[in-house]
């Protein structure tokens, strides 16, 4: 049986990675070629061609395929090849829901993977019936790194991050250096203006994976904020990865996955810098509870992992 492939049309996404190795599957990445959304459908139009030509000539087991966009699985929907989507919250969340196909792709797939309980709500109240299963991101250990006098900022300037009471908080918190790697200069011009005037933020720019995972395992604490209900930010699965403290917006979703070992804080600038000024204060507490959890993690996420194996298995099979 052939190895299945993995579609993502990203530069890079973390779970995508990471998700891929733990079913052995062959990630294809597409990443975009037109800079802008109006050009966009020209992309989603080449990369359904590569995917199909390339399922056509590797002949799968099986197909993954990340959304949104939900278009990512029209290759292997056309070519009658058992697909799974691993469906982002914003494939619900947002317009995407409503674009003409979509319910008959997600139909079509032999499961829509979500990522926690609530998305999975989410799923099923938008597409009632839906055969879905919750796969939280699979953890791959991040190795330990020298230590850096900074506060890591995992962003990447998307509308759920809530930049504005990220560079209050670095303001109001001058004690502490910060450093990010988010793409600064697409935020709009007043933010840019802002976080290039912080004498106290570092702007790393985009970096390589291994020197991504360097910066994070070696800061001090991790901050990742979300205003977007039932998100399992990526950065959080990172810092529980290298074992590092985290600063993190407090929702129902953040408290019930990381509330074990997070410093969780309402995203407001003062509760924000108070909840970093806590979290790089020295804790022997910590390590270990931070090794209870990823334990839990790890053992809960080979269970669900094992489910789409056993449902691609039985569906091939037929």
């Amino acid at each position: 049986m052939n190895p299945p492939l993995f579609i993502s049309w990203k530069r890079y996404q973390r779970r995508s990675d990471v998700l891929a190795e733990a079913l052995g599957a062959e990630l294809v990445w597409r990443p975009h070629r037109a800079t802008s959304k109006v050009l966009r459908p020209s992309d989603y139009l080449a990369h359904s061609r590569e995917d199909l030509a390339l399922i056509r000539s590797r002949r799968p087991s099986f197909v993954v395929a990340q959304a949104q966009p939900h278009l990512s699985a029209l290759a292997p929907h056309r070519a009658k090849v058992p697909y799974v989507v691993d469906a982002h919250n914003g494939q619900f969340q947002s317009w995407w829901r409503k674009v003409p196909g979509t319910e008959r792709i997600l139909r079509g797939a032999r499961l829509v993977l979500t990522h926690n309980r609530e998305a999975d709500v989410l799923a099923r109240e938008a597409f009632p019936g839906l055969r879905t299963l919750v796969v939280h991101d699979p953890l791959r250990p991040i190795a330990p790194a020298a230590p850096r006098d900074w506060v890591f900022v995992v962003a990447s300037a998307a509308a759920d991050e809530p930049m504005d009471v990220l560079f209050d908080a670095i303001e109001e918190a001058a004690e502490i250096t910060f450093a990010t790697t988010a793409p600064l200069h697409r935020l709009p011009e007043p933010l840019r203006q802002r976080a290039a005037a912080l004498p106290n933020l570092i702007g790393l720019g985009f970096l390589d994976l291994p020197d991504y995972e360097a910066a994070l395992a070696g800061a001090r604490a991790v901050v990742v904020l979300t205003d977007r209900d039932a998100c399992q930010p990526s950065g959080a699965c990172e810092a529980l990865s290298a074992g590092r403290p985290l600063v993190l917006s407090r929702t129902n979703t953040t408290t019930n996955l990381f509330g074990g070992f997070a410093t969780l804080v309402a995203n407001e600038s003062a509760a924000l810098a108070d909840g970093v000024r806590a979290a790089v204060r020295p804790d022997p507490t910590i390590p270990d509870r931070i090794a209870a959890v990823r334990e839990a993690w790890i053992r809960r996420t080979a269970l669900e992992l094992e489910q789409v194996r056993s449902a691609v298995a039985a569906e091939v099979a037929r």
